[in-house]
């Protein structure tokens, strides 16, 4: 069987830019995430959602409800990049998030995703301090040339591995276990924004040359509402349309949707 990797960042508009919301239109994505997870539970997929500490603060509720059917991890208290924070900014924003993702879950998160992929082999040891045993940060590869993004900081592998201590980017005998973002061919990551961009039958090519045996599939909360302004194209309905066929052409491949929780108890066994 084939895996891929499901995952949704779930984080307020704020995230998708640098205007200014009220609270309503900020957390529109969250209230909205129904969408998106009704066609996860169309396919009987497994899945993580990366949500902000933001995000436990005002929905607890919610998220609790999330939790009964799909993995919660942590995409850091507030949507900064960590390059942009110290180390001790970095560590306060992990306890924050924790404290209260113990309240609603009564135990800590597992996996964790940094905003925008940014990462560094810093913030591997403060994971590994809190109790975290795996990361989804790293984007392994990117179409150079095509489009500038700050979270692909170099080639790294596609396949889940457990980094190198001095280069996270390498393998090497860390205990935190690395799931990255992997494409299919051609570099270009599966992901929301992309998708809504190139449309499905042009990851559906993409398949024709290779189906790998471990691929991640990814998205924002935000790609289910529909919004106006930079990589605003195809939002809302649209993108629901095209995660649910993209979603059925996967699983007529032969691939089983899991969440990040799944894959390192499976490669933890293989370990041993």
């Amino acid at each position: 069987m084939k895996t891929c990797f499901l995952s949704i960042d779930v984080e307020p508009l704020t995230a998708l830019s640098h205007g200014t919301f009220d609270e309503e239109v900020k957390f529109e994505p969250i209230k909205k995430l129904g969408g998106i997870l009704d066609i996860f539970k169309k396919y009987k997929a497994q899945a993580t959602l990366f949500v902000t500490g933001e995000v436990l603060e005002h929905y607890p509720d919610l998220v609790k409800k999330w939790g009964e059917e799909f993995e919660i991890g942590c995409h850091n208290y507030y949507h900064v990049e960590l390059d942009k924070v110290d180390l001790l900014g970095r560590e306060k924003q992990i306890k924050d998030f924790i404290k209260i993702y113990k309240d609603i879950f009564k135990r800590g998160p597992l996996g964790f995703r940094a905003p925008r992929n940014i990462i560094d082999n810093e913030h591997f040891e403060i994971l590994e301090r809190y109790g975290f045993i795996y990361d989804s940060s790293v984007l392994p590869r990117y179409p150079l040339g095509i489009r500038h993004y700050r979270g692909y900081l170099g080639r790294g592998p596609i396949l889940p591995y457990w980094p190198n201590k001095l280069n996270y980017l390498k393998m090497g005998g860390e205990k935190i276990l690395e799931i990255p973002e992997s494409p299919v061919v051609l570099s270009v990551p599966l992901v929301g924004t992309w998708m809504r961009k190139l449309g499905v039958r042009f990851f559906k090519f993409l398949f024709i040359f290779k189906k790998p045996d471990f691929i991640s599939l990814s998205m924002h909360s935000w790609d289910s509402t529909e919004f106006s302004g930079t990589s605003s194209k195809n939002s809302g309905k649209i993108f629901l349309q095209q995660l649910d066929e993209m979603m059925g052409f996967l699983k007529n491949l032969g691939y089983e949707f899991k969440s990040g929780k799944q894959i390192y108890e499976e490669l933890s066994k293989n370990r041993e």
